[in-house]
């Protein structure tokens, strides 16, 4: 094992210039001898190489998914928060809540074979094609009324006022959510997504972690009795009756399920939509190419989602030993797939750092599938909805805002977070289009 790069222990410790653009540190990585790169701060190997990664995704028998967005010191950091916790008595009913079998499965997104595949099997038609074609008018609907909340102003923080809500409020409705709940929605789900890419968690935020966990619980599983004895029209529901050769989720899979839903479906869709703006507003020329030609919006979001991944990596741990990219890694050990990297891959892709969008229109030259919704047995199963959302959040965009630009005052700052990649705020300028 070679010495570590500084830059890896700083994106660990999450340093916000690593954390705006780690890019060069994956590329010095992927050029090392090894296939895999050891980090004491993580407490991991890094898998940075496109064909590495795939080989890793595709042996699900070597490679277990149990702790994909997690490991090392900030599972000890976690533990130690929990109890410092377990000695405030108001925290009492909330560990029982948590830790209550009942109430939590490893489903999907931390579920191996043959669990996975019956679980998969069981919750595909909530994402089928017709159910998301289905979505198209309800997403459309909304992304135009929250445009139409500020577009008379000239200039808006995106983030909050668009990019949080239209996925949120969809994924919400989608899971039976009353509209005087949204906000408290909102909340769970960002206290749940703190322990994704935080390697040193505070005392508070683990508090915010199990209360969110609990009251999520205790919501949901009410929604889910509800839709079992009485089904509608929606993924609740889906969930709620879904089955395998006569089999119903139980309980805890349920309810496992639908907190992934929320985290995924809002979390990471927001980020798209965030990154995709951006590009739009510091890009004259690549908006006015794309608003002459919607046509494009697809290959623009398949882009985008290549060169700023959301998620930019999860993690497999090995349950073997095993000898892989000219490293011997032991069974126990953690390596994290890092599909940003791997999406960056001059193999793969020339000009890597590039944004182009013209990689995606040659059908004879169609660059290779990139990884940010995953490879293989965990391919994102909403995947095909967050394009709905990003497409149709594009499309409204363009039609009633011109001009699109970044405020002059704008500050970024990217997500505190190694594992999820999006800008916090995002302040533009722009024109209200003439109607």
């Amino acid at each position: 094992m070679s010495g570590e790069d500084p830059d890896l222990s700083r994106l660990v410790d999450r340093d916000p210039e690593l954390l705006s653009c780690p890019y060069p540190l994956f590329h010095r990585l992927r050029d090392r001898p090894d296939g895999l790169v050891w980090s004491e701060s993580m407490g991991a190997w890094l898998a940075t190489g496109r064909d590495l990664v795939l080989a890793i995704a595709r042996d699900t028998d070597t490679w277990s998914s149990r702790s994909p967005s997690s490991v090392g010191n900030r599972t000890n950091r976690m533990q130690a928060a929990m109890a410092t916790l377990a000695a405030e008595p108001d925290m009492g009913e909330v560990f029982a809540a948590v830790a209550n079998d009942q109430r939590a499965a490893v489903v999907l997104l931390n579920a191996d074979p043959p669990a996975h595949v019956r679980q998969r099997r069981a919750v595909n038609r909530a994402f089928r094609p017709a159910r998301i074609r289905a979505m198209e008018h309800d997403v459309r609907r909304l992304a135009d009324e929250l445009i139409a909340g500020f577009a008379s102003r000239g200039r808006v923080e995106l983030v909050s006022a668009y990019a949080v809500l239209l996925p949120m409020e969809i994924i919400a409705r989608a899971l039976g959510v009353a509209d005087d709940d949204l906000l408290t929605f909102k909340r769970w789900s960002d206290d749940l997504a703190i322990p994704i890419g935080n390697a040193s968690p505070t005392v508070d935020q683990v508090r915010s972690f199990l209360v969110s966990s609990a009251a999520f619980g205790d919501y949901f599983s009410a929604r889910l009795a509800e839709r079992a004895a009485d089904p509608r029209d929606d993924l609740l529901t889906d969930v709620a009756t879904a089955e395998v050769d006569g089999d119903r989720l139980t309980p805890a899979e349920q309810l496992s399920m639908c907190q992934q839903f929320l985290v995924a479906g809002n979390e990471t869709t927001t980020k798209l939509i965030t990154n995709l703006a951006n590009e739009l507003a510091r890009d004259p020329e690549l908006r006015r190419r794309v608003d002459a030609d919607r046509s494009l919006v697809p290959a623009l979001v398949e882009e985008v989602l290549r060169h700023q991944a959301p998620v930019q990596g999860l993690y497999r741990v090995a349950t073997r030993d095993v000898s892989i990219g000219g490293v011997d890694v032991a069974a126990g050990d953690h390596v994290w797939l890092v599909y940003a990297a791997a999406n960056r891959d001059p193999a793969a892709y020339p000009e890597p750092d590039d944004l182009d969008l013209d990689r995606h229109l040659d059908p004879s030259a169609r660059p290779a599938d990139h990884l940010s919704f995953g490879h293989g047995e965990h391919y994102c199963i909403g995947a095909g909805l967050a394009r709905l959302e990003a497409r149709i959040a594009t499309e409204a965009l363009l039609d009633q805002l011109d001009d699109l630009a970044i405020a002059p005052d704008h500050e970024p700052t990217w997500e505190d977070s190694f594992l999820l990649r999006g800008l916090r705020t995002l302040d533009l300028t722009f024109t209200p289009a003439v109607a």
